[in-house]
């Protein structure tokens, strides 16, 4: 809940409010923000995320189509695909492509602006809200048909899912940072966690800002605890979703620094030495 929180506060104040482009450029190039999902309507008439746009889904040819996802090109404004997919992995053709070299192509993030609709989406709600007997949400995405399918971005999903609404979007959304009826504001989280929400807001905003200033270098340490708790997997994605939104993973001096077992991680060495006095401690 912390973790969502602070990726709310993120999201909101360095990809909605305003554009920072050391964390632009990398997810353009090293995450999977930019890539294209695909909307499925159910016999119900709802939306919902289904799989990502495949090559063989816009006709592209090449070897191994059903490989490589695809992304749309802002300055074309038509459907690609990046080096570097899982496609590029298996067969000749992939040779010299298996590299996040973006070379010409210029993928988007969002679809908003340059969208066909306004889609609304049905997205899981983990928390037993009363939303829909505590299962699912409502939020709107930007949606653009290609190649016969509506389709949407990642970083689109994750705002909604994320709850960071922006103008003209259909659904149900946060009247801001201190609404705890809506999943994923700091005031949300307060309630699950007993954290106030303005101190974990500040702790989001000074952890992007720090990115920012100096290019990924905003470290997370942690063990394994969280593994040994139920959806220990989500809380891990939730977690690392701030690491890749501020673009600090494999910078030195930023990302995900774990320990357990015999792993170490090289910033406890002096952090121990300065909380428990070891300079002052007599060999």
């Amino acid at each position: 809940a912390l973790a969502m929180a602070m990726g709310h506060v993120i999201l909101k104040e360095f990809y909605v409010d305003r554009h920072v482009p050391y964390f632009d450029a990398y997810a353009r190039r090293f995450t999977d923000l930019p890539f294209l999902v695909s909307l499925r309507e159910r016999d119900d008439g709802a939306l919902v995320p289904d799989a990502f746009l495949r090559a063989s889904d816009v006709g592209t040819s090449g070897g191994h189509a059903d490989w490589r996802t695809v992304v749309l090109d802002e300055r074309s404004g038509e459907p690609a695909v990046p080096n570097g997919t899982i496609g590029d992995r298996w067969g000749d053709d992939g040779e010299g492509r298996w590299n996040l070299d973006l070379g010409d192509l210029s993928p988007a993030l969002t679809l908003l602006g340059r969208h066909d609709e306004m889609a609304e989406v049905l997205l899981p709600r983990f928390d037993g809200g009363e939303t829909e007997g505590g299962t699912t949400m409502r939020r709107g995405v930007p949606a653009k048909r290609v190649a016969g399918r509506l389709v949407t971005t990642v970083l689109d999903l994750m705002l909604a899912h994320y709850g960071v609404v922006r103008a003209g979007l259909p659904g149900e959304w946060p009247a801001g940072y201190d609404d705890p009826s809506q999943p994923h504001t700091p005031a949300w989280q307060q309630e699950h966690t007993g954290i106030d929400a303005g101190r974990a807001a500040r702790i989001a905003r000074e952890f992007a800002a720090n990115a920012e200033a100096t290019g990924g270098r905003s470290m997370i340490v942690m063990g394994a605890g969280l593994n040994h708790w139920y959806h220990g997997d989500a809380t891990y994605r939730a977690v690392l979703a701030m690491i890749l939104l501020c673009g600090c993973q494999g910078v030195n001096g930023g990302g995900w620094a774990h320990y357990v077992g015999q792993e170490k991680v090289r910033p406890i060495t002096g952090w121990l030495t300065v909380a428990f006095a070891l300079d002052w401690v007599r060999p």
